[in-house]
């Protein structure tokens, strides 16, 4: 099959024929999201349960909440340039595996190989060092693999069959953070080696996906700017990526630190905090279809509103937190608020052409890692210094307050160019006498795109 070339000057343009002929094949459509959905629940029930288990036995080993922000931290300013570098590559791809799976191959070795290791030793050093082989690996793979959800699917369906991933990795997630982490309790290695087993076999199950036919081929080296070139050549994406980066800062603090927060603060034990947290996963499950079918139909604005007012609610009841009960309704509060965050997302989504999706959606990423990784880096301190886990979340809100106020100003941005362009357009058909029936589309990807649609 002949592949096609895409320009990547005119966001708006219509697909090529190829390509539109791929789109519009909806079994091979639905053969990819499910592939897609199994590699993805592979990875949701390996680190529902890793994750939390290897924080909790760094900390048991006396690494403090200051070094354990700092190493997350770090890990995500990394990621930032990291993310640019790797979905730009992925983008200029042609190799005959396609553009994402090449990078999804070769990060999953050194995933399995740290986790695999990781509960054999208890020299610290050594453990962290496991630790950022894993992050590093990982965020190869996060650059590259979660972009084939975009790729694979048509734009007016997107944020449903986004939904079916989220529907069943939070099916998966409930069983692995209730049963995963006592796995922990029968050996120390169960989970960590059954995790590894699991990311094998997904891992294989992705060879079977069927990448879309761009062939976009780099016409220059790689620079820091390169993707950032594209995805903020429209300067008001910068605005709306700052939204899309903050505005969930709160749920990314109750993230990072509930599980401490529970051991240390509430002296919840292992076993009882995976029980309590668990049953907020399914809720994900029931939200997540609705709420992307409400993000197709209704646009990201009202969307996001809902997310942040969640968090207000979350972050209330988070300073009365006191008990286990506690703990469950306002894990479930937030388990509420996260599907709506999809909303943010799909902004970017729906903004960007299939041949620049790593440039823009990494242009985005590098943006959300920088402000959260500099937040977890002053979390972690406040913590340290105040021994009081509720300080991040008050950071947290205030971010996000600031995140929904750049959703505001980018909604204000496109509506006054597109009245501007509108009243341009009209007087230039008075001008002429005559309307051609043609829509010319510039070159950045927002400015044909209604905001009432977004």
């Amino acid at each position: 099959m002949a592949k096609t070339t895409i320009s990547v000057n005119h966001a708006g343009s219509e697909l090529s024929t190829e390509l539109a002929t791929y789109y519009s094949n909806n079994r091979l459509m639905w053969n990819n999201v499910l592939l897609i959905m199994l590699a993805n629940v592979g990875w949701t029930i390996s680190f529902a349960f890793l994750g939390p288990l290897m924080l909790l036995r760094l900390n048991k080993l006396g690494v403090n909440e200051g070094t354990l922000g700092l190493l997350g931290s770090t890990n995500l300013w990394v990621v930032s340039f990291l993310v640019m570098y790797f979905s730009w590559k992925s983008d200029h791809c042609t190799s005959r595996w396609g553009r994402r799976l090449p990078f999804l191959f070769m990060s999953v070795p050194f995933i399995i190989l740290s986790i695999s290791l990781f509960p054999f030793f208890v020299y610290v050093p050594m453990l962290i060092a496991l630790t950022v082989v894993q992050m590093l690996a990982t965020d190869v793979k996060s650059s590259t693999f979660p972009l084939l959800n975009i790729d694979c699917v048509r734009k007016d369906v997107l944020a449903r069959m986004g939904s079916i991933n989220a529907i069943a990795c939070g099916l998966v997630g409930f069983f692995g953070i209730r049963y995963g982490v006592r796995l922990a309790d029968v050996a120390e290695w169960l989970p960590y080696t059954l995790g590894a087993g699991i990311l094998c076999m997904t891992t294989y199950a992705a060879t079977f996906i069927k990448e879309p036919p761009i062939h976009n081929p780099a016409t220059e080296t790689f620079k820091p700017w390169s993707a950032l070139k594209i995805g903020w050549s429209d300067k008001r994406n910068i605005v709306m990526m700052l939204g899309v980066g903050t505005i969930h800062a709160f749920l990314a603090m109750y993230g990072t630190w509930v599980w401490l927060y529970a051991k240390n603060d509430l002296h919840i034990e292992r076993a009882d905090c995976a029980n309590a947290l668990s049953w907020s996963a399914l809720i994900g499950v029931v939200l997540a279809y609705p709420i992307g079918w409400a993000i197709d139909k209704l646009g990201s604005y009202k969307i996001v509103t809902v997310f942040w007012c969640l968090q207000v609610i979350g972050f209330i009841y988070a300073m009365h937190v006191n008990s286990v009960n506690s703990l469950i309704i306002l894990s479930i509060i937030l388990c509420f608020a996260g599907p709506f965050y999809a909303g943010a997302d799909m902004l970017v989504f729906k903004t960007c052409h299939p041949s620049v999706v790593g440039s823009m959606t990494s242009s985005n990423s590098f943006l959300r890692n920088m402000v959260i990784g500099t937040i977890v880096f002053v979390s972690g301190y406040m913590i340290q210094q105040t021994h009081n886990y509720k300080t991040a979340f008050i950071l947290g809100i205030c971010v996000s307050t600031f995140g929904l106020t750049m959703f505001g100003l980018y909604y204000y941005l496109i509506t006054r160019t597109k009245a501007g362009s509108r009243g341009q357009e009209s007087g230039h058909r008075s001008q002429n006498g005559s309307e051609t029936g043609q829509e010319e589309f510039p070159e950045d990807g927002n400015s044909c795109i209604s905001p009432d649609i977004l």
